[in-house]
């Protein structure tokens, strides 16, 4: 009997593979990874800060590792449904994908901080760093000489995904279903053991948030889902996914926990089982989102994860000029946060939008020319 119940709580199903291959739901999901990471940038902490809102800042943080998780997944998922399709990867289509997807927004906003850095800021993006950036190991360029300036300060995280995506496809394209699956294992033990030996020397924030290998554990995470599903997406109850989603979300405060209390090492910010909670919540939501009903009222959220990767290139930029306009035009003083907060969220998403229909979509439309499974539509 009890058996019976988890199977009705949680089934397979099996969708055609030779449809277009969209689901929505994970749209919601990167809003809501877009989300966490707009809010660990606007929520204030001052030297009074309450220790909910300062977990509630950090927490969101994790925003990032679940873009990577999602990310793993669907390009996974997407390369093994070519392969089952055609019997191999077009290598030269699927890194074209890639570059119109990933490269015009991510240059333009690259070399505009880079042009507009020492008149705003009076800093200056180095030609190590520009280079650095233009070669995708920007990653590891903050590692060893700190982020960039501002609004350019999140770019660190698209040469993490590029690494990812310059491996993935070969691995996908030269074994079985079940060596996906073991490399996906080894590359997650690979990750653990690299982000121990990280945590068990003096390396401090952000060289081990920046650093490939410790979140090489979510892009194994996301690819792990697709390859064991095998094309099939998980029905999950209604009484089992909130919980499923919820219970992620709280793990990221229980993992915020331990970096904070240095409950696993002497690191402080960034510790082992920080990192690790993390991954399972990771999991957690991807699943837990995977064939979840959008409600005609939140409809809006798909589109707002349509535009995704605009809300979070330009986020930052957005919140500077919110509270540079509240100070310098408006002079507020007071309750300056909540005003950042209000301005910066709907100017983010408005210079998105207008991104994605005029700058964006044309190398969408492009990018159709070489898929060989369609995707969601520009």
């Amino acid at each position: 009997m009890q058996n019976q119940t988890v199977r009705d709580a949680v089934t397979m199903v099996a969708p055609d593979t030779k449809i277009r291959f969209y689901r929505p739901e994970l749209d919601v999901l990167r809003f809501i990874a877009f989300l966490l990471v707009f809010l660990c940038h606007t929520i204030p902490l001052k030297d009074n800060s309450s220790h909910f809102l300062e977990g509630v800042k950090n927490a969101a943080s994790m925003g990032v590792p679940v873009f990577f998780c999602l990310s793993a997944y669907l390009i996974t998922e997407l390369l093994l449904r070519e392969k089952s399709k055609t019997q191999t990867i077009n290598m030269s289509a699927f890194y074209r994908r890639r570059m119109l997807r990933i490269w015009p927004l991510y240059f333009a906003v690259l070399f505009a901080g880079f042009l507009l850095s020492p008149v705003i800021y009076g800093e200056r993006i180095t030609l190590a760093a520009l280079l650095s950036y233009i070669f995708l190991a920007g990653n590891w360029y903050t590692f060893f000489f700190g982020y960039l300036p501002h609004g350019s300060i999140v770019l660190w995280s698209i040469g993490v995904e590029e690494q990812y995506y310059l491996v993935w496809p070969s691995v996908v394209r030269f074994a079985s279903r079940q060596g996906i699956i073991a490399v996906s294992c080894f590359m997650w033990i690979a990750s653990q053991i690299a982000l121990l030996w990280l945590c068990s020397r003096p390396v401090m924030n952000p060289r081990i948030w920046v650093n490939t290998l410790p979140h090489l554990q979510y892009f194994a995470i996301g690819s792990l889902v697709s390859a064991c599903l095998s094309h099939r997406i998980p029905r999950i109850s209604a009484f089992l996914r909130p919980v499923m989603i919820f219970t992620g979300l709280i793990l990221f405060v229980v993992a915020n926990e331990i970096f904070v209390k240095k409950l696993s090492g002497s690191l402080g910010a960034m510790t082992y089982a920080g990192y690790l909670i993390v991954g399972v919540g990771c999991a957690l939501l991807l699943i837990g989102m995977m064939g979840a009903r959008i409600p005609a009222g939140m409809k809006g959220l798909v589109y707002l994860g349509k535009i995704s990767y605009g809300l979070y290139v330009y986020h930052v930029w957005c919140l500077e000029f919110s509270g540079a306009f509240a100070v310098n035009v408006l002079h507020f003083k007071h309750h300056l946060s909540f005003f950042i907060f209000g301005l910066g969220f709907p100017l983010t998403v408005l210079v998105s939008a207008l991104s994605y229909r005029y700058f964006e979509t044309p190398f969408l439309r492009l990018k159709e020319r070489f898929e060989i499974v369609k995707s969601r539509a520009a």
